[in-house]
């Protein structure tokens, strides 16, 4: 009868969890979240634009939000300024950085930047960023920001831009990045700026965003900023990604944030139960309801998961066609090796500004592993190589001019950003003998 009671006693609460999260879900299950009724369910139309005049009438509402007396310095001191909030805006801003993975010089366009911090935080990152919003008065106040918090070097990265509705003020291709933080919900024009972000976004660019989803409308803060005329919408993930399909980007990635705390937290007893594989603790519909609700993703122009501008994982198999050669002093040398992609980034055959450009290189050591010449010569890989692609390659050397043993090390380089073997990946030696001339 004990162990009868002990078993209810830790069945019972998760059943009361399902029970909640079920009544509390309802609303937020779209046609695709019962599978087969999503069998016969049409999928959603594409977002639709406003016509001219009510999209100029929005967006001068969006500016005059920020002109409202007595809130400047709120404003400048965002995220900060709301403690029951600063706490999300910082998790889901920092998810979101990583996922893009911008590195130092990539060019970022802040898209509906607002007051700025977001812009900031990308320039002290040592991005190139502009920030680009409706509303002069908050870029007036985005600037007074920058020259508040950034050094002089910072803030020569950084410069603000308005938006005039319409045309992105950035060249075809520019971008490395877009990133539109809880802003992509105000737009009264959202077909017509995706494409505008496909155009200014390099070939393998990046589009993030971090968005309130499913019911944020009916939210009472929704509300209240729709008093004032601020367009406040509910965003559809699977709309918006057939939107952005139309627009010209390849894929979307969605992350599965962490579940806030109001909604599941785990004593340790019953912790220590799911981490040894008692998964049913955390029902799937609260995981769910975190993605309907709060989407965070990327899209993609071109259809690499990652790519050596911007890698994750960098591992390369490099076999010689030989593992001793011989030659003469001052002697042109061809050395041929087969390399294989080991790891999940795209090498890229042509980077970006003298990024990202994959190649096999070499280096000449003595038989003591002493480096006597650190650039000893490169090779291109021909064409972009995915996980698992093999290419044959071929090295154009020259034989040391001084007699003797000789190492040469081959291993890929990340043109711009690294060697392969600086993140863990195997090199391989070949032995050279050079005799006298």
């Amino acid at each position: 009868m004990l162990d009868i009671r002990r078993s209810l006693g830790r069945i019972l609460p998760g059943l009361k969890t399902y029970f909640v999260a079920w009544r509390s879900l309802r609303r937020f299950r779209g046609p695709h979240y019962r599978p087969l009724r999503s069998l016969w369910t049409p999928p959603p139309p594409l977002l639709s634009d406003r016509a001219t005049g009510e999209t100029t009438s929005i967006n001068l509402k969006s500016a005059e939000y920020y002109e409202r007396e007595g809130m400047r310095e709120f404003w400048l001191n965002r995220p900060f300024s709301s403690p029951e909030t600063v706490g999300k805006y910082l998790e889901r801003f920092g998810l979101l950085l990583s996922m893009l993975r911008i590195q130092p010089e990539d060019r970022v366009l802040d898209f509906g930047c607002g007051t700025g911090w977001s812009s900031i935080m990308l320039a002290r990152m040592g991005a190139e960023v502009v920030g680009l919003d409706v509303a002069p008065s908050a870029l007036e106040v985005a600037r007074e920001a920058a020259g508040r918090e950034l050094t002089p070097a910072q803030r020569a990265r950084l410069s603000f831009r308005t938006f005039d509705g319409g045309t992105i003020d950035v060249e075809d291709g520019e971008m490395d990045f877009v990133l539109v933080f809880d802003a992509f919900h105000h737009f009264p024009n959202p077909m017509r700026i995706l494409a505008e972000f496909s155009r200014v976004l390099s070939p393998h660019g990046r589009f993030g965003f971090a968005e309130p989803g499913a019911g944020h409308a009916e939210a009472e803060h929704s509300l209240a900023e729709s008093a004032h005329g601020i367009l406040e919408e509910d965003l559809d993930l699977e709309q918006l990604y057939r939107s952005a399909s139309a627009a010209g980007f390849e894929e979307l990635d969605l992350a599965i944030p962490a579940l806030e705390p109001e909604i599941l937290t785990l004593p340790m007893a019953r912790m220590r139960s799911f981490l040894r594989g008692r998964s049913w603790l955390v029902p799937q519909d609260f995981l769910r309801k975190t993605v309907l609700t709060g989407p965070i993703g990327v899209f993609r122009k071109d259809s690499y998961p990652a790519t050596s501008l911007n890698p994750r994982a960098l591992d390369a198999r490099i076999e010689p066609g030989a593992r001793r050669i011989s030659a003469t002093a001052g002697e042109r040398l061809r050395v041929a090796a087969r390399v294989t992609n080991t790891g999940e980034t795209a090498w890229l055959r042509e980077g970006r500004r003298g990024r990202g450009q994959v190649r096999l290189g070499a280096h000449l050591l003595s038989v003591d592993g002493a480096l006597l010449i650190g650039d000893y010569g490169r090779a291109g890989i021909g064409r972009d190589l995915r996980l698992r692609d093999v290419a044959e390659l071929e090295l154009e050397l020259t034989a040391p001019q001084e007699p003797g043993s000789y190492v040469i090390r081959l291993d890929m380089v990340n043109e711009g950003i690294c060697w392969f073997a600086q993140r863990g990946s195997a090199v391989s030696d070949i032995a050279l003998e050079v005799g006298s001339a």
